[in-house]
């Protein structure tokens, strides 16, 4: 009798992330740059409920990360890859080649390293740009031209864009791990009706506000990690400034104090 496993239900969704990856590849070719687009998004979908799935099933796996981590190099780091080339970059032969190149080799390696510095299937942050984001940042881009542009690719945007994201993934920029609790405190409370506020926004709006919205993503990390250096920064020097005060005597009178001889104290007993 065949045994099924649990780890079959999240990785079936693994299985959709990858597929929507590979159609998005499909579409593009076929210069449906908007359907490829949406593929990508389908794809980010799936990668986030994934994970979320495996943990309730209590069937989270080395072999899960391991498959989750290839499907995401084909969902978002090939797929948008090949978006990027066929819908600008074709143009520029090969400079353009080497610019469309780069999402899918500096995501590859934002998600080796991930892999190997995970401890545990729970993550606090995320050191760089989560390739996912970095995906949906540049075909929101391509979207929003399409709608209201007229295809307009706007070059130098474009390639901007390119490289700012590739260098992020790799980078040492802390990005949070969205924690939505309605039992949580205020703070948490508040980040969750803006999420709702948000979601919404985009519903009705989509092809306008996921661009900014990821804008707003990329500058908060950037700004957040600003913040925590400082922080960690201050805090060491805090720290070694106490080490210094340890080692200096407390006061002038314990300093100038000196070991006193037997023959003095004898001295002193017999002049008394």
């Amino acid at each position: 009798m065949i045994r099924i496993s649990r780890s079959i239900v999240p990785n079936s969704f693994t299985v959709g992330n990858m597929l929507a990856g590979y159609m998005s590849m499909f579409f593009a070719v076929k210069q449906d740059f908007i359907m490829a687009a949406w593929m990508i998004g389908l794809a980010a979908f799936l990668d986030a409920i994934d994970g979320k799935v495996a943990r309730i099933t209590n069937s989270s796996s080395k072999f899960g990360v391991e498959y989750d981590s290839l499907a995401d190099v084909v969902s978002f780091g090939v797929a948008p890859s090949v978006l990027i080339y066929q819908y600008y970059f074709i143009h520029l032969d090969n400079v353009g080649f080497l610019f469309s190149f780069m999402p899918l080799l500096f995501g590859s390696i934002r998600l080796a390293r991930f892999n190997v510095q995970l401890s545990g299937f729970t993550k606090t942050h995320f050191n760089g740009l989560p390739i996912p984001a970095g995906a949906i940042t540049l075909i929101s881009y391509i979207v929003l031209v399409e709608n209201y542009f007229d295809g307009e690719p706007f070059p130098r945007v474009l390639m901007a864009l390119t490289i700012f994201v590739s260098l992020l993934m790799v980078s040492n920029v802390r990005y949070g791990v969205a924690k939505v609790s309605i039992k949580g405190n205020v703070k948490h409370k508040l980040f969750l009706a803006f999420l709702v506020v948000l979601g919404i926004g985009i519903l009705i709006f989509p092809y306008l506000l996921v661009f900014p919205t990821m804008l707003l993503y990329l500058g908060g990390g950037l700004v957040n990690s600003l913040f925590v250096k400082t922080t960690e920064t201050r805090q060491k020097y805090k720290e070694k400034r106490v080490q210094r005060s340890g080692k200096r005597p407390h006061n002038k009178t314990d300093q100038n104090k000196r070991p006193v001889s037997k023959q003095q104290n004898k001295d002193d007993e017999n002049q008394g």
